[in-house]
């Protein structure tokens, strides 16, 4: 390994475990809404996409950005699912949700010629099919804030589980074409840690309504990648990750109003 992806590694590995563990925190103080809209905020895209651009340049890093719709309707459809399995058991949702990632995953191989345009209508059909099938066929409740509170050690020990997952999808990811570093650039690590620590912290229910949140506000995600994809070779790395994740604030910001209106 180069000494520059271990920088990559740890340094995913650090923030996105202490923003998971932030996230997840703040999501038992505020509420489930507030707490969805405020997890799947760019986190672990941001490190990866700006790494691969410092190690492989920014047009290669332009192009990963290409398959970032696709990985992220694998991982709307990931966070669906185990919000749908996680009443019958955690495992069960954890096994299950993997399990229908990794199918989706190859299954999407075969359709690499698929453009950013195709796969964007795509990720948009999916999150806004999952979140009404969580709204009104599985009929989640939002769920106000939990009153529980937490030592600094139990929150560094959601960091550190969170980080170490995290830490696994960037080594997945280290190799490999263009198409696949897109995809596992959007391996729902963030999801997957913040449901399971949520479950076990919080209880299932309040990890189901915090996720149907995440299934809409993950959109941010897909409008930073379009953006970064764009501006990674006009203004370099640095302003290509910062005005997007901006701009990705500000839209979760603007879909409060439909969060409100919800159950």
């Amino acid at each position: 390994m180069s000494y520059l992806f271990i920088q990559q590694l740890v340094l995913s590995m650090v923030i996105a475990g202490l923003w998971i563990s932030a996230a997840t925190l703040l999501s038992e103080r505020l509420g489930s809404k507030l707490g969805g809209m405020i997890s799947n905020m760019p986190s672990t895209i941001l490190v990866s996409l700006l790494f691969i651009g410092i190690t492989q340049g920014a047009d290669f890093a332009a192009e990963a950005t290409t398959t970032v719709p696709l990985g992220m309707s694998l991982s709307t459809i990931f966070l669906f699912t185990f919000i749908a399995l996680v009443p019958k058991g955690l495992g069960k949702a954890v096994a299950g949700s993997l399990a229908a990632w990794l199918v989706l995953v190859l299954l999407s191989s075969l359709f690499q010629e698929v453009g950013r345009i195709g796969w964007t209508l795509v990720y948009f059909l999916v999150a806004v099919t999952t979140y009404l099938l969580a709204e009104k066929v599985l009929n989640i409740p939002s769920m106000g804030k939990t009153g529980k509170k937490y030592t600094i050690m139990q929150a560094l020990l959601r960091a550190l589980f969170a980080g170490s997952v995290v830490g696994t999808a960037v080594l997945v990811a280290r190799t490999g074409s263009a198409f696949w570093t897109g995809i596992f650039s959007t391996f729902p690590a963030v999801m997957l840690s913040s449901m399971v620590i949520l479950s076990l912290s919080a209880g299932p229910g309040f990890a189901r309504a915090t996720g149907k949140i995440m299934l809409l506000a993950s959109t941010n995600i897909v409008i930073y990648g379009y953006l970064s994809g764009l501006l990674f070779p006009v203004i370099g790395l640095a302003w290509g990750s910062i005005i997007p994740f901006f701009v990705s604030v500000g839209w979760i910001w603007l879909l409060k109003p439909l969060f409100k209106r919800g159950r």
